[in-house]
């Protein structure tokens, strides 16, 4: 059960919303004080946020920035509002909001936008269920991005310095985070290797590189993402994600036309 925290002074929208988050069986809690809805953020496990750009005790961009400093796990907020000012839009969005929704689309709109953030929180589930291993020689590095997997609990990685060592433990996974600068090593020489032998999981690698050209050969020799170091923390998950994704989809795809082959 998912809850969500809508911040609203118009009791009208604070129906609508209410109904339609009720009928789609989320918990759904309103206030029109930015204030109260720091403590409500404090009691309850919210899930989503649903905000005007307008509430009682503070402005709209201090409650975002706030709301990134009081919690460790990232709460999606969406804006509900009849401005459709550009520059607001483009500065709420660049403070990290989710979505920017007018108040005149909300009916038809609202439903979508909550589920594929819910969407989103189960592409988290399946990473989290994910085999995943980190090739990389740089302990620095190697700390960090277990550092930044740990915060959301995602655990089920084995991490390797080589491709040597990676391949003579002779196990498969769902997704590979290669660096492609390896002491006697080259990730390209890798991802294709890997590739060969496992054809369906997902590939991404990870590098201080950032010359197009070679950027181009390592997606063209068989990876299927690449993330640039040093790393950002919510870009390196984002990309987590969508891989995991497009692997899971991939999978319950082939599942379905091998039960209709088999018929």
């Amino acid at each position: 059960m998912y809850t969500v925290l809508h911040i609203e002074q118009s009791d009208f929208f604070c129906k609508m919303v209410e109904n339609i988050l009720r009928e789609k069986n989320y918990d759904y809690i309103a206030t029109d004080s930015f204030n109260e809805a720091y403590n409500l953020i404090k009691e309850y496990d919210i899930d989503l946020i649903i905000t005007s750009l307008y509430g009682k005790g503070g402005d709209i961009e201090d409650f975002i920035k706030n709301i990134g400093y009081m919690t460790s796990n990232e709460i999606p907020i969406f804006i509900v509002t009849s401005n459709n000012d550009h520059e607001k839009k483009k500065n709420l969005l660049n403070l990290g909001v989710f979505d920017y929704l007018l108040k005149d689309d909300l009916k038809e709109e609202i439903t979508k936008h909550v589920d594929a953030v819910f969407q989103d929180d189960e592409y988290m589930k399946n990473l989290k269920e994910a085999k995943i291993a980190i090739i990389d020689d740089n302990s620095f590095d190697c700390t960090l991005e277990k550092d930044m997997l740990a915060r959301y609990g995602i655990k089920n990685v084995d991490y390797y310095n080589s491709g040597k060592e990676l391949f003579n433990n002779n196990k498969k996974y769902d997704m590979y985070l290669i660096d492609m600068v390896l002491e006697n090593e080259f990730g390209k020489t890798l991802i294709r290797q890997i590739r060969r032998n496992n054809i369906n999981s997902s590939i991404i690698a990870v590098t201080v590189l950032d010359n197009n050209k070679t950027l181009s050969n390592i997606l063209n020799c068989g990876a299927d993402d690449i993330i640039n170091k040093p790393l950002d923390e919510n870009l390196f998950i984002a990309k987590l994600k969508s891989n995991i994704r497009i692997y899971t989809l991939n999978k319950k795809i082939k599942s379905i036309l091998k039960e209709m082959k088999n018929k």
